[in-house]
């Protein structure tokens, strides 16, 4: 086989003379904004033909291509190989040349798969490279006289062998890339799977569209869901091993047009990190988180939307309580990670138990410390304020912007500010950023309608990355958590009395300094950690 280019697969299309620079760098600008692979962008945005687009990956990878016209297996080759086999790991049995079996491909990806393509045919393997929707083609030709067996995977092909590894692939290479969830999404005549990985989706090339009944039975099995029901929602877990570590999967399915999508939740203990050392505080902040474990009473809430880390701040807060003589129990919906020594209690809203009815259970518990996954309704919210007047230190969870509307939500849901006044001790609202990426971050200058909308100083370099092969060519790899901490003091619990508006708090909270996640984000700019675009995505300016 050639020897694998270490050029950039952009540069390797341009050199070709398929591409020109210019729509290259629109595509890379377009990919720095929104993910997604160079290749796949380039090719939506008809700048690339796909079979161009196959070659130069050939080229990249090291192997060999293989054009349309050339796509004709030969019928002993042919019979190393049943339909449902190539259908699933999207491969043609092309000729037997020199003992080896060479074998046409449409993904790179599927490279690691081909030890077990090899046992099955019985043959060494030559892999070549061929276009997608080409080679797609051609195995429906080749296979035509097995009619029967589409029918057969879709059937049967939850359990058959390709169909497991090829599931196990996918599952694998996601916790490598470190995705938070995988989208399993099949519509009428297509099949799309995504992986959010630091915040941002990117979809990945899937198995041919026929194959999603199988490969979602498959999950449903794993998750010990029932298979036959594909009318109403489902939820289950899935346990596997990924490089010698068990890793978790919450299961999620739900009925749409095309037959049923599947949400994945990636459970990975190795990325989550329970040490408030390990989640990028200042000192002065860690000291005032530090001052909340330390409280015996009061309600302490962690504030953001879905996403922005607040399990993973409230599971470190616990892990610092977490002693032999105090007693932690958590209600949550659902429990994401089993934590040693702690009481974990999941909500089951179908069969009534409910976060209300866990927590008044949970007070004749005798607990020390109590964790509500979310304060969502109003009784909960009464519930929570109770348990703290009675000496219970409690944490929880809110949906809000920044740290003064935290106060106006609770409000809204029914809670007296006199009370609020006498139980709530501190809010911590937070939000994930994407860190620049090391292997290709360059300094630059952005422009005056950019550093105007940031608030950032215009007189000095800021980073971002280029994109590189590293971080998939988004410019970023891992996220860091920026906070804005309000503890809770008597001149902002007079406040409560007095005007609980957000607007009032807000002034009160900046008249003590308190550090928006605005200016903790355009700190870590500054510092080169993230970039402008990333702050102004996840934060809000002072007021708005």
């Amino acid at each position: 086989m050639p020897a694998p280019d270490a050029r950039p697969l952009g540069k390797i299309l341009v050199d070709m003379g398929v591409l020109r620079q210019s729509q290259l760098q629109a595509a890379l600008a377009e990919q720095r904004r929104a993910g997604g692979r160079i290749g796949a962008l380039l090719v939506e945005r008809g700048a690339v033909a796909p079979a161009d687009l196959s070659r130069a990956l050939a080229l990249q990878k090291g192997l060999g291509w293989v054009p349309a016209a050339e796509l004709k297996p030969d019928p002993e080759a042919l019979g190393a190989l049943d339909a449902a086999t190539a259908r699933a790991f999207g491969a043609l049995p092309l000729g037997l040349r020199g003992g080896r079996l060479r074998v046409a491909i449409a993904d790179p990806d599927t490279l690691p798969l081909l030890s077990d393509l090899q046992s099955l045919t019985g043959h060494p393997l030559e892999p070549l490279l061929a276009e997608p929707k080409a080679l797609d083609e051609a195995v429906q030709r080749a296979y035509r006289k097995h009619s029967d067996a589409q029918a057969a995977v879709v059937a049967q092909g939850g359990e058959a062998a390709p169909i497991v590894r090829l599931l196990d692939s996918i599952l694998t290479r996601a916790v490598r890339d470190r995705a938070a969830d995988v989208h399993f999404e099949p519509y009428q005549g297509d099949f799309r799977i995504r992986m959010r990985v630091d915040g941002v989706l990117y979809e990945i090339d899937p198995p041919p569209a026929h194959l999603a009944p199988a490969i979602i039975s498959r999950i449903k099995v794993l998750a010990n869901l029932d298979i036959s029901e594909t009318r109403l929602p489902q939820d289950g877990r899935v346990m596997m091993v990924v490089d010698g570590r068990q890793v978790d999967f919450r299961v999620s399915t739900v009925p749409i047009q095309g037959g049923e999508s599947v949400v994945l939740r990636v459970l990975d203990r190795v990325n989550l990190r329970l040490d408030l050392r390990q989640l990028g505080l200042e000192p002065d902040e860690m000291e005032q988180l530090q001052a909340f474990v330390n409280l015996p009473h009061g309600i302490v809430l962690v504030t953001g939307p879905t996403g922005s880390g607040k399990t993973t701040t409230l599971y470190s807060l616990l892990q610092q309580m977490n002693k032999p003589e105090v007693k932690v129990l958590t209600v949550e919906d659902p429990v994401e990670y089993d934590l040693e020594g702690i009481v974990q209690v999941p909500v089951k809203e179908e069969i009534g138990v409910s976060y209300a009815r866990v927590l008044r259970t949970m007070l004749r518990q005798d607990p020390d410390v109590i964790l509500v996954g979310e304060i969502r309704d109003p009784e909960t919210a009464q519930i929570a304020v109770e348990a703290a007047l009675t000496g219970h230190l409690v944490l929880s969870t809110l949906h809000t912007n920044d740290a003064p509307s935290t106060v106006t939500r609770l409000v809204d849901l029914g809670v007296e500010p006199f009370l609020l006044a006498a139980t709530l001790e501190g809010i911590v609202a937070q939000r994930l950023v994407r860190c620049v990426c090391t292997a290709c971050a360059a300094p630059y200058r952005p422009d005056r309608a950019l550093l105007e909308q940031a608030g950032a100083a215009p007189d000095q370099n800021y980073m971002r990355g280029k994109g590189c092969d590293r971080c998939h060519f988004t410019g970023y790899t891992g996220r860091t958590a920026i906070y804005e901490i309000l503890p809770m003091d008597d001149a902002l619990r007079e406040q409560f009395l007095l005007d609980p508006s957000t607007v009032a708090l807000r002034e009160q909270a900046r008249a003590r300094k308190m550090r928006t996640l605005r200016e903790r984000g355009l700190a870590l700019a500054r510092a080169g950690r993230t970039s402008l675009e990333e702050i102004l995505r996840e934060t809000q300016a002072e007021g708005a």
